[in-house]
């Protein structure tokens, strides 16, 4: 029995652990979001979404609008979180289906209250929303070969999570009731004992046993509170067995009791140092659990803070760190390889961080350091260092390259992580994605540009309806014919006043922030108008060519949305083709299923930027492209020998895969000569 008490006291640690660190991080954002701008605060909040693994945060003013950092702007006013935190209190909802998104996926959501600067007047509410897995990971064990049944659920027994064999049970769900047939009723009174004994001890907050005979195989559980304040309502942690599992682990303890007890005067002393030592173990190993990076081995963000508080010293430099595009590395190499590179590089940080410093591993592919070196120019060549020693990784391990990038925020006291790692991750930020820098320190940062970028996030919507967003038409020609062939749709910002806001300013803020799935939208729905349009004209009608990020390409059901789009126009697909770039073939299973899909609803696709990232040729002739556009890069080796050798290498090879892919009978990739 105590094998099982220990199961859910251990159970108990991780999850009331995971709900105390989000609302502690809740709680200090709520502090600093007191006398600050709300809406630049929600964008800083990305940051804290990644290292926390939230869904999504968001900031819900006094009056229910709110805005959250996967782009949402809606009214919350009905939510129960809302109403209940606006009433000052800390809270943590039951599990139900996300409606914000078309996900359906089962969420939790923790709120805490927003007050004014005079900490008297609630002026919003602060929210972060976990996926139904953040609790299932908390209940997870192998302990009874994984026979074990884990549940969080409240006291009318209703299921609020589960994990292992109880998933069958399903959110929702109650464990008081089930479906007893002929052969159990006679073991009903028992039951019903049990479970009343049950529902008492917890309304009066206590622990205890139970016998479940209704099962198949009877089953041994124990129930204990969990102090998560912020629920409501208590919720309890329930572990059960079933009762042929502990009888054979009892069987090996009486055998090995019979035997002992031959010689138990002559080893007393033994039993008393093995005893000590399992309880040293068993010590160690919850600290392993709650301080350990299961894949490094060494210091997790949890560890990492709590060394963090007990430096007297505080002043130094905080540095976020990933790598770029690494997601490559687990989709070509595999998991475990990219397991094998976040060990290496941890090997880098361990010997290159000094003994009063600091390092972990946080999640994914993101680091965190602690450098207390004063002198910048200092740390500059440390970093140097440190990413000469990883650009040497791919060599030795035989992946692609390695591009690691790091923001770095100077700290003067390290009390409180989260906002100071936050403003680490946002300088990061600023030049993720490029291929110049390999990190910025904080107060490098343009502020009037993220103010610029603000205000064109806040102008978007209007934007949309009144049709600020241009749509130029670009032709392309035939190289033997001179003659024209169709045309490339590219978007265009005009404001109101006529200023014209560059692509390279709004495209990749608005793929940031999810607004490029309605641009998208937007533009497709604007080229199938103006084709219909001079179809009515009677103009020869030629292809035009539409591009579609890759966001837009992990939008749910994005097919038949573009399917329904050109069918309200009543036009042929013939005349839209779609545009993705060769960075949006790296995850080749999703991308290969959806350009099927695409295909067979009539639409071609080109590839364009090809010979400008990591697509292979094997990529190529199983996605089956229309047409490939060569990247500009390669087109600028022509006039140089070498150069047009590699070109006209590069076309012949891309031609006999289009040749293979016809031979196959799904023959629609073409490449010009």
């Amino acid at each position: 029995m105590s094998s099982i008490e220990g199961v859910a006291e251990q159970n108990e640690i991780l999850v009331e652990k995971e709900a105390g660190t989000r609302f502690r991080l809740l709680d200090s954002l709520a502090r600093e979001l007191s006398d600050g701008d709300e809406s630049i605060f929600v964008d800083k909040m990305q940051g804290f979404v990644e290292t926390y693994q939230f869904k999504r945060m968001g900031y819900i003013a006094a009056d229910g609008t709110a805005k959250t950092t996967d782009g949402y702007r809606l009214n919350m006013s009905d939510r129960d979180f809302f109403q209940q935190s606006m009433q000052g209190k800390n809270f943590l909802t039951d599990a139900f289906e996300d409606r914000i998104d078309t996900s359906y996926e089962t969420i939790n959501v923790f709120s805490v209250p927003v007050y004014e600067k005079n900490q008297k007047t609630i002026k919003g509410v602060l929210f972060g929303t976990c996926g139904y897995e953040m609790f299932e990971e908390c209940l997870k064990n192998e302990i009874f070969e994984g026979q074990a049944f884990n549940y969080i659920i409240k006291i009318d027994g209703t299921i609020v999570a589960g994990s292992g064999n109880s998933k069958k049970w399903g959110i929702g769900k109650n464990i008081f009731v089930t479906d007893a047939s002929e052969d159990e009723r006679d073991d009903d009174a028992r039951d019903d004992d049990a479970r009343d004994k049950m529902i008492s001890d917890m309304k009066e907050g206590k622990s205890g046993y139970g016998m479940d005979p209704k099962r198949k195989e009877a089953s041994l559980y124990y129930y204990m509170p969990l102090k998560i304040e912020e629920s409501g309502e208590t919720w309890y942690v329930v572990t059960a067995v079933s009762e042929s599992v502990l009888t054979s682990r009892m069987q090996v303890v009486m055998d090995a009791i019979n035997s002992l007890m031959v010689i138990i005067l002559a080893v007393i002393s033994v039993s008393v140092g093995v005893y000590i030592y399992s309880w040293r173990k068993s010590k160690k190993e919850l600290m392993t659990l709650a301080y350990q990076d299961p894949v490094t081995l060494g210091d997790n963000f949890v560890a990492f803070k709590e060394r963090a508080k007990s430096k007297k010293d505080g002043v130094g430099w905080l540095i976020a760190m990933d790598v770029t595009d690494f997601k490559l590395i687990n989709s070509t190499c595999g998991v475990k390889k990219g397991d094998e590179v976040l060990r290496v590089i941890w090997e880098i940080f361990e010997t290159e961080t000094g003994e009063n410093e600091l390092a972990a591993h946080v999640n994914a592919d993101r680091f965190i350091l602690f450098w207390m070196d004063e002198n910048q120019e200092n740390i500059k060549q440390r970093l140097e260092h440190v990413i000469r020693k990883i650009e040497e990784i791919p060599e030795r391990l035989e992946i692609p390259n390695l591009f690691p990038v790091f923001g770095i925020f100077h700290t003067i006291v390290l009390d409180e992580i989260d906002p100071l790692y936050g403003n680490a991750v946002q300088a990061k930020h600023q030049i993720k994605g490029r291929r110049d820098r390999h990190y910025i320190f904080y107060d490098e940062l343009n502020h009037e540009s993220i103010q610029e970028n603000r205000e064109l996030e806040e102008h978007f919507e209007t934007a949309l309806e009144n049709e600020e967003f241009e749509i130029w038409y670009q032709p392309k020609y035939s190289a033997h014919s001179r003659k024209l062939v169709g045309a490339e749709a590219l978007v265009r910002w005009r404001r109101a006043d006529g200023a014209l806001i560059p692509p390279l300013k709004f495209i990749p803020l608005f793929e940031r922030n999810g607004n490029i799935i309605r641009l998208d939208e937007y533009v497709f729905r604007a080229v199938c108008r103006q084709q219909k349009e001079w179809q009515k004209q009677g103009q020869k009608m030629l292809p035009v060519s539409v591009n579609i990020s890759r966001v837009s390409l992990y939008y749910s059901s994005v097919v038949e949305k573009y399917e329904s789009i050109i069918r309200s126009f009543d036009l042929d697909s013939k005349y839209i083709q779609l545009e993705i770039t060769e960075s949006a073939t790296i995850d080749n299973n999703e991308i290969f299923n959806l350009l099927e899909q695409f295909h067979t609803a009539g639409f071609k696709i080109l590839l364009d930027d090809f010979g400008s990232g990591y697509s292979s040729l094997a990529a190529l002739n199983r996605m089956h492209f229309d047409t490939i556009k060569l990247d500009k890069s390669l087109v600028d080796y022509i006039g140089d020998d070498n150069g047009e050798k590699l070109l006209n290498s590069i076309t012949k090879l891309v031609n006999i895969t289009v040749r293979q892919s016809r031979q196959s009978g799904v023959a629609r990739a073409t490449c010009p000569d």
